[in-house]
């Protein structure tokens, strides 16, 4: 038998991603009056982005959303992405490592 793991499929793929959306976009959604819509394309793009909402959007989403909305939505999908219990390892990026480890 073979002991290798074998690579996640495009379904598990798909769902990991449908669950940290849904839960971003109730956890904005509770604090944020944003339209439906508009919450879910920025909740999306943010998600495809690592954690940041793309300068190239952030302009036109800001007639739509406060910019404290447009922060704890970054915020949001930042911790669970890179969080303790975070999808993703805080080491796959060099810019953030500085931010998991302790002033000293």
């Amino acid at each position: 038998m073979n002991d290798q793991k074998s690579p996640p499929s495009v379904h598990s793929k798909a769902v990991v991603f449908h669950s940290c959306y849904d839960t971003v976009l109730r956890k904005v959604d509770a604090r944020y009056d944003i339209r439906g819509y508009v919450l879910a394309q920025m909740v999306k793009l943010c998600l495809q982005s690592r954690g940041t909402l793309p300068l190239a959007y952030r302009s036109f989403y800001a007639q739509y959303a406060q910019a404290e909305a447009i922060a704890f939505l970054e915020a949001c999908v930042t911790h669970l992405l890179f969080g303790p219990a975070g999808r993703l390892s805080p080491q796959e990026y060099h810019y953030q490592r500085d931010a998991y480890q302790n002033p000293g």
